[in-house]
This record gives structure tokens, sequence and C-alpha cells, in this order.
């Protein structure tokens, strides 16, 4: 996890740094992915700092009831944030390239300016219920078996699982079926260079979404499972090998799967888009000359 969180940083600052640059800051995907970029990093700190820390020192988690609320707060709240600006690019990919106009008018720079507040004030409230339901017992920061259990794993279900994975495949054959037709209206012109150029962002977008949603899939499917299992299930006894066994499958999938996902996106673009290792090579370079131009200069004295 140390390792993850670490790449995860280094990746959110790249990306940060290429959506942001002059020549995307008008385009609504890419502000989109800088709201996701920053959100997807404070969530994965706010995870995964309090873990390495607990490490070589007490863990607060285990008997700070504040502490137990506020961290699952930020990192419930941040992470979920990235989730839902994930599926909103997918969204504004399939409005960008529809035949309609009225459709492709959602996406727009001021629809993003509007979009990106919205969503922050709906998990920053939305947070607050499964919070509440988050209490420290036996040492454990967790849902307390029962009723708060079933209704946070309903709940996790809900904005975890379903309505992401429906909205994102969804979306995603709607954007293939836009793609399809307008790569057929443009040949139908016969001009070879566009038809050529669609293809290559045809292939660079698909790969970036698919893989995307199928990490999406193997990090958040289990949880989900998971929650099923522990709202179903009668608790273990304590010391038993079953409540070993659970422990290790609840930390594996509720904590380390799951976070591993906030430190992916730009290591996905890196590796299946030759469009955006373009972009990052120009970064690099870009940064390169800017370090070199500030370099002081030693005066050579005679």
């Amino acid at each position: 996890m140390t390792t993850y969180d670490i790449l995860g940083n280094i990746g959110s600052i790249f990306n940060l740094l290429i959506f942001s640059r002059s020549s995307h800051r008008r385009n609504s995907c890419s502000l989109y992915i800088v709201s996701m970029s920053l959100c997807s990093s404070i969530g994965l700190n706010s995870a995964v700092i309090p873990i390495i820390y607990a490490l070589d020192h007490p863990n607060p988690l285990s008997y700070s009831i504040p502490f137990c609320k506020s961290q699952y707060y930020f990192r419930h709240v941040f992470s979920q944030s990235m989730r839902t600006f994930f599926v909103i690019i997918c969204v504004d990919r399939y409005a960008s390239c529809n035949n309609r106009v009225f459709i492709r008018s959602f996406s727009r720079h001021k629809i993003a300016i509007r979009v990106i507040p919205l969503v922050m004030i709906f998990w920053i409230l939305l947070g607050l219920f499964p919070t509440m339901l988050y209490t420290v017992s036996n040492g454990v920061c967790d849902v307390q078996s029962g009723l708060p259990n079933i209704l946070y794993s309903a709940y996790i279900m809900i904005v975890l699982g379903i309505f992401p994975l429906v909205t994102l495949c969804t979306f995603g054959v709607l954007m293939v079926i836009n793609l399809k037709e307008l790569r057929a209206n443009i040949q139908t012109l016969g001009n070879r260079k566009i038809i050529s150029i669609l293809r290559k962002r045809d292939r660079d977008m698909m790969r970036m979404l698919l893989t995307e949603l199928v990490i999406y899939i193997i990090t958040t499917i289990p949880n989900t499972v998971a929650l099923i299992y522990k709202a179903a299930a009668p608790p273990a006894a304590n010391g038993s090998e079953r409540q070993c066994i659970e422990s290790f499958v609840f930390y594996f999938v509720r904590e380390f799967l799951l976070y591993l996902n906030n430190s992916l996106s730009f290591w996905i673009y890196l590796i299946t888009s030759q469009s955006f290792r373009h972009e990052f090579k120009r970064l690099l370079l870009h940064l390169f000359s800017f370090v070199k131009h500030k370099k002081p200069q030693v005066a050579i004295v005679h």
C-alpha cells in the first residue's frame, strides 16, 4: 500500500500538470480528469496513510471514535467523488461524439464548471449517512452488526456497485455505437486522413475506457460481495480460524483492493494511450527546459 500510495500521488500530480495546461483548460473532459485526480489523491491518502502510520504506532482508529468517523468520511467522500467523475467522463465522451446537437451541448466547459461543485456538494452531504453508522467496537473502526450493517451494505452496494457499473457499461456501449456512426459518416466523405486520425483516437479512447472499467470491476465487486457476506453470515467466534480468515479477506477487499483503484488512472492512460504518452513526453521536456533555464549562472572570476 505504501508503494501504490506513492505511485498514485505521483500519477495524480502528472495528471494535474498535463490536463491543466492551457491547451486543455477549455476542455470539459480535462476539467473532470483534473477533479478526479484531486479527489483520487485525497481519498487515497485519507485511506492509506493511517494504515501505514499504524504499522509502528498505536492505531487511533482502534480507540478514537472522532478519528474513526472523520477518517472514514474523508476517504469515502473523496473516493466516491473520484468514481463519480469517472462516470461523468464516460458520459462526457459519449456526448462529445453524439450526432445530436442537444446531447453534444452537454460536453462543454460551462457545463463542467457547474457539474464539478455539484458533485462535491452531493457527496459532502450524502457522506454523512454512512459516517454516522461507523463506530469503534472491540478495537475495530467499522459498522456494527445488525441493522446498521444491513443499511450500510445496501448503501455501498448501490453507490459503489450497481449505479457506477450500470452507468459505465451503458455509456460505454453508447459511445462505441456513436463513434462507429461518426466514422461511417466521415468514411462516406472519403477523407482518408480524418478517418485515420479518428480510428487512432477510437482505439486510444476505447483502451483507456475499457481498461479503467475492467479494473473498476476487479477492485470494487469483491468489496460488495464481502459486505453482503458480512451482513448475512453469523458472527465468527473470537480467536477462531474463521475470524482470522474473514479479517484478512475483509482487509484485502475493503482496503487494499478498493483504494488501489485511486492510484491507477495516470498509469492506465500512460500504458494504453499513445497520444497521452506524447503529452507526457512534451510535459517532461517542458519541465526540463524550465529547470534548465532557472539554473543560476556561476560567474567566472579572472
